[in-house]
């Protein structure tokens, strides 16, 4: 080796030594800082108990939420196997309609079939009343049905005597086990042995009696089909008039949708609280400024002091963490029989609560998804050391001679950069939103995804549109001025605090939307005008004359009004027919053609019928109400035959399709003329206003109690084999709009803004308390204080409202979007009491609230 190369090898050896060396001293430094800085927050901690305490209680929000959430989610959803059990049990298939015959003797070897009813029927009420309920006959003990029915108490029935009744209508009737009921067509007396829940809905009012006695004639038959193992995929043969249902897994998008929700709700809960906390660690370190210092004076590196604001999130999320979890974990299982109301299934272990057993059909695995509540709690650390990185890096970089002197520095002006950060973000959200939702993509991750760089770019957005509320400040009170000014200084505090009203009003409003919108695929039409009562055909030959007048007299009867039929149907128009398409298929109408006049045109329209529409069924033409079937001045009438008759008509239109109303209207001399064939149909009670439950239930007594004496008498083939109650004409939107889920949504969000809101006005106040305690002594009045607390409400919660509603219509865009089958439906009130009525709200209990003495404080000099 020459000596050049001897040289090169010892400054090699040199410099690795160099780098071995400084290596440990390094890894030394940060473990000992961090601590230093822990101890330091410890301290901190203890010696600010309300602060500490504040945030702790802030970090545990999502903590819990999320918490509650999983729990709920691997209790109830656990798997695909699990939902298909609440509908069939562990069965394979289910076959129903005609052809069952067929169909179980083409079933290969070794297959199993359990028989099952499943109907209505007419039960005695304690008061004496009768109703309508739904009944299974079935033998619910079958390992078949494991998993489709829950026994609460007692056993199933066993006897043609014997009968279990569901939770929810032995509550409603009064019943226990023991008790004796008359239910049945005819009635017949029962024991109740027991009380059985359905699993597919807990809450449902089902009576179960064994699979040979059913308790009316008319019930559906199907079979549940057990196939071996080496047939799973066994599909039977094609059968005219058979239908089959394999298990119902449920679909990606379903539990996509979940997914969402949850992921919506425990996101911006975390967002909210985040930025919250992130406005108390401002706070914190603002009042500790001379603390932090003094660190800083005897040697302390500018990371080292943003260390110790950073301890502070790392200890306070570690304790929100660990409270948190546990109490998610305390409260849910206190209250299973709560969860279990709420979600209308069963969790896995039900029955191990309230001295409930399980006999039949309940699982017991998905235990504690530890793993999932681990990254929970993981995620209250990473939320309280991400609250503190911004006032961390203020700290490292305010002065220490400012700190020394408890000198506040005022905060640079915003960048109009993060306003264009924020726009540009906010369009990518939605363009990313509307991209997912589309038919090609169809993620609903995407675009929730989407959502977030919504809620993101709002959150950049909020210091400019508080600094642009400073501006205003010189028009309004003193209270006023102090606040929007004071609001307009400390931007990023105030900006953090509205962020976090804006994600808690998002996530609301966008839920709100959601469970609003309607559904094209489940909402039925309305039966009549609203308030009417309808009796079907086969009630309403059960009635006679009499009764038909006493049921007059039970109701708020305008006048009884018979539809009779003719044996024809009106015929849609060319035009109608042409415009229709795969994905838009005709509008359905009601084409049945009825006999009458004046009074039954009036029934339908809700008003007195004009002359012209006097004239043309006068002589000899139709009034027809819905102008799909209105050709030309024409509709034409297809009758059983095939035949197509055109008559002259008039329209007459309505606001909506009503189901159990005529859709054409002629005379009984018309009829004659056109050799059509009338029967005695169902029986229209135009009201003067809608029936109260009382009425209603008055009525059906009347009209169950007159069907059970043409089944007792056996009343020719016209008898009911099944009940028929009469029907009551609502709207479907206002219906809709008056979900429970919605308001308890606007609730929800109502109570989340105020309690941010106050959140935020208490730490705006107590950054206030210098400068009003230099106001009081100059000479300032008492109200101050209140009102300008009031004030900082009103700014903190308006502005955050107004950006939440438009921060919540993007996710409610891409769920509803990725739902075919809703359409868009604004819960007006709901929203108002939202986006207007929450800052009233917060301004009114803020000023009540908050003490009018000014409490005077020393300054430092």
């Amino acid at each position: 080796m020459t000596a050049r190369e001897t040289v090169t090898a010892r400054a090699l050896a040199t410099a690795r030594a160099l780098v071995t060396a400084r290596a440990p001293v390094a890894a030394r430094e940060t473990v000992g800082s961090w601590r230093v800085a822990l101890r330091l927050a410890r301290r901190s901690a203890v010696r600010h108990r309300v602060r500490s305490a504040l945030i702790v209680l802030l970090l545990m929000v999502p903590v819990f939420a999320g918490s509650v959430l999983t729990l709920v989610w691997a209790a109830t959803y656990a798997s695909p196997e699990r939902e298909a059990s609440w509908v069939m049990g562990r069965a394979d298939l289910v076959l129903q309609g005609d052809g069952l015959t067929q169909a179980v003797a083409a079933l290969p070897a070794g297959s199993r079939t359990v028989p099952r009813l499943d109907g209505d029927t007419i039960v005695r009420t304690a008061t004496g009343g009768y109703e309508s309920q739904r009944y299974d006959a079935v033998d619910v003990s079958d390992p078949v049905l494991a998993g489709a029915y829950v026994i609460r108490a007692g056993r199933a029935p066993r006897g043609g005597g014997e009968v279990a009744v569901s939770r929810s209508l032995a509550a409603a009737e009064g019943v226990r086990v023991g008790d004796r009921m008359s239910a049945g067509m005819p009635g017949r007396a029962l024991t109740v042995v027991g009380l059985v829940d359905s699993a597919q809905r807990l809450g449902q009012r089902l009576l179960i009696v064994p699979t040979g006695y059913p308790l009316s004639p008319g019930a559906r038959r199907s079979l549940l089909v057990d196939l071996p193992p080496s047939v799973a995929h066994w599909e039977p043969p094609e059968v005219n008039g058979l239908g089959y249902q394999a298990r119902p897994v449920p679909t990606g998008s379903e539990r996509a949708v979940r997914t969402a929700g949850v992921s919506l709700v425990v996101g911006f809960a975390a967002a909210e609280m985040g930025l919250l906390v992130g406005a108390a660690f401002a706070v914190g370190a603002t009042r500790q400024r001379r603390e932090l210092a003094m660190v800083g004076a005897v040697g302390a590196s500018r990371r080292q002091l943003a260390r110790v604001v950073l301890a502070n999130g790392v200890l306070l999320g570690a304790c929100a963490g660990i409270l948190g979890t546990g109490s998610g974990l305390l409260a849910f299982w206190s209250s299973r029989g709560l969860v279990e109301r709420i979600v209308d299934h069963p969790l896995a272990g039900a029955g191990v609560h309230a001295g409930a057993r399980v006999d039949v059909g309940t699982e017991t695995g998905a235990g504690v998804p530890v793993a999932r509540l681990a990254g929970i709690l993981a995620l209250a650390v990473l939320l309280g050391l991400a609250a503190a990185w911004g006032p961390a890096r203020s700290v490292a970089r305010r002065p220490i001679r400012a700190g020394l002197a408890s000198r506040e520095v005022a905060a640079a002006r915003g960048s109009r950069r993060w306003l264009l950060f924020g726009v540009v973000s906010v369009g990518a959200g939605v363009g990313i939103a509307a991209y997912a939702s589309g038919p090609t993509v169809d993620d609903v991750r995407v675009a929730t995804v989407g959502a977030g760089l919504v809620l993101f770019g709002l959150a950049a957005v909020a210091p400019a549109a508080v600094g642009a509320t400073g501006r205003v400040a010189a028009v309004l009170p003193l209270a006023g001025r102090l606040a929007l000014r004071h609001a307009a200084r400390h931007r990023l505090r105030t900006a953090a605090a509205v962020a976090a009203v804006t994600a808690g009003v998002a996530g609301s409003v966008a839920l709100t939307l959601y469970y609003s919108a309607g559904s094209d695929l489940t909402a039925s039409r309305p039966v009549a005008r609203v308030g009417q009562v309808v009796l079907p055909e086969v009630a309403a030959a059960a009635l006679a004359p009499d009764e038909l007048r006493g049921l007059a007299r039970q109701l708020p009867t305008r006048s009884v009004v018979p539809v009779d039929t003719a044996a024809a149907t009106a015929r849609l128009t060319p035009a109608t027919l042409a415009a229709a398409a795969p994905d838009r298929p005709p509008p359905d109408r009601p084409a049945t053609v009825a006999i009458g006049g004046a009074t039954l045109i009036r029934a339908v329209t809700g008003r007195e019928p004009g002359q012209s529409i006097v004239d043309t069924i006068g002589g000899g033409g139709a009034v027809v109400f819905y102008p799909e079937f209105v050709d030309r001045g024409t509709v034409v009438l297809s009758t059983p035959d095939g035949k197509t008759l055109t008559v002259p008509a008039v329209l007459a239109p309505v606001p909506d399709s009503y189901g159990d109303l005529p859709g054409v209207v002629i005379s009984a001399p018309t009829a004659a003329r056109l050799g059509l064939p009338v029967r005695a149909g169902g029986v229209v009670f135009d009201t003067v206003r809608p029936p109260t439950r009382a009425e209603l239930a008055a009525a059906t007594t009347t009209v169950l109690g007159a069907q059970l004496r043409a089944v007792q008498l056996r009343a020719g083939p016209r008898a009911p084999t099944t009940p028929v109650v009469p029907l009551v004409g609502v709207d479907p939107e206002r219906h809709r709009a008056t979900d429970p889920v919605v308001y308890l949504l606007a609730i929800v969000s109502g109570l989340v803004t105020l309690a941010s809101g106050g959140v935020a006005v208490g730490l705006a106040t107590a950054e206030m308390r210098d400068d009003l305690s230099t106001l009081a002594a100059v000479g300032a009045g008492p109200r101050l204080r209140r009102g300008t607390a009031a004030a900082q409400a009103g700014l903190i919660v308006g502005t955050g409202a107004v950006l939440g509603l438009a921060g919540g219509i993007v996710p409610a865009a891409g769920l509803v979007a990725f739902r075919p089958d809703l359409t868009w439906h604004l819960p007006w009130w709901p929203l108002a009491a939202t986006v207007l009525g929450a800052p009233v709200l917060a301004v009114l209990v803020t000023g009540a609230l908050t003490h009018s003495k000014v409490v005077l404080v020393r300054r430092l000099v």
